[in-house]
């Protein structure tokens, strides 16, 4: 089983709402999220900002007061993702593999999330999904981290981008390829949400 961190700080400027709040047959897209990942999931840890109130309500509206959903006050999320990505990673054990899930994925089929956790072997560091098309491969999430990533994000200063780190890296990532494009789309705008409803 993984430990699962739920990125939800940011301010979704562009959505002009809360992602993790958007509406998607009647649940919000947080519990879409958490449906998904607690089967493969010894614990989940939800980062947030502004929202921690909000969000955390709806969530322990749907689960009550459980003790594998942790939630994490990002005070400083507007500096940028990696801040969140730090108090997540600061908040694991260091002792299993750590899966690393964004908001603005909610589509993400639950078989990708099972197929990444037969998968995972702590011999690779990072393992991420792909998916082909033509003949191309391109990588996308949710990721997932060996135990000993959580030494290697806490070293860094919090104004760094992930994928910088995780290219020097490049030669222990291993990609696992799926057949779910939605690895691929974040949703950003109303747009990317209302077509991926009626899509």
């Amino acid at each position: 089983m993984l430990e699962t961190i739920i990125l939800s700080a940011g301010q979704s400027s562009r959505m002009g709402r809360d992602k993790a709040l958007l509406d998607i047959n009647g649940v919000p897209a947080i519990i879409h999220i958490i449906n998904k990942v607690m089967h493969v999931s010894d614990l989940i840890y939800i980062v947030l900002g502004d929202n921690l109130d909000t969000v955390k309500s709806e969530v322990l509206a749907f689960y009550g007061d459980t003790n594998k959903i942790s939630f994490i006050y990002n005070e400083i999320h507007l500096k940028g993702m990696f801040s969140s990505v730090q108090k997540g990673f600061a908040a694991i054990s260091g002792k299993n593999g750590v899966m690393l899930q964004l908001i603005d994925q909610p589509f993400i089929s639950k078989n990708v999330y099972e197929e990444l956790a037969s998968s995972y072997n702590q011999e690779n560091l990072i393992m991420q999904p792909s998916y082909v098309m033509g003949e191309v491969k391109r990588g996308g999430h949710p990721l997932v981290f060996a135990p000993e990533f959580k030494d290697v994000v806490l070293s860094y200063d919090n104004d760094q981008q992930l994928n910088d780190i995780i290219k020097k890296y490049q030669s222990r990532r291993k990609f696992i390829v799926v057949d779910d494009e939605s690895i691929l789309h974040n949703l950003n705008t109303k747009k990317d949400f209302n077509d991926k409803l009626t899509g």
